[in-house]
């Protein structure tokens, strides 16, 4: 569509599927009447998000800092997998935990990663901070978010 030109909103009598649905890295999303909550689709899943009842939402659904985080989340662990995996280094479990200030915009970071793993201690270092460098969400971090992590490595023998 050429900038600057608008698009008729489309009828309530179309058929869903001439709507576009997202897919993979291409989410849609849409709210109605006066409620914070927003549904998003991509493809065949989506989800909500919504605003605290505190902050005006209706607490149906997490709000989009907090899915940022957990998407912050997946993609380390994700990617911490993908990483040992290719370094042959074994990970039995891994759990996080990751926090971001509570109002205004996100200022700090903080993320709690434990990795059970019976490999050398050095080895298991080498693979998060591998790991860290090839999540796409954490590089989408500005250099002004105070990001910190605090790695415990429980040995799984």
């Amino acid at each position: 569509m050429p900038e600057g030109k608008t698009q008729e909103a489309p009828r309530s009598d179309e058929h869903p599927s001439s709507h576009p649905t997202g897919g993979f890295r291409h989410t849609v999303a849409q709210t109605t009447g006066d409620s914070f909550a927003v549904e998003v689709q991509a493809g065949d899943l989506t989800w909500t998000l919504d605003e605290p009842v505190a902050m005006g939402g209706h607490g149906t659904a997490p709000d989009p800092v907090t899915s940022f985080v957990g998407a912050l989340c997946g993609c380390l662990l994700i990617s911490l997998r993908i990483t040992a995996r290719a370094r042959q280094i074994p990970i039995m479990r891994a759990a996080m935990s990751a926090r971001a200030n509570e109002k205004g915009f996100v200022k700090t970071i903080d993320v709690d990663l434990t990795v059970y793993s019976d490999a050398p201690e050095e080895k298991v270092r080498t693979v998060v901070e591998r790991a860290e460098k090839g999540c796409y969400i954490k590089g989408l971090l500005k250099e002004s978010i105070a990001y910190r992590l605090n790695l415990t490595i429980v040995s799984a023998v």
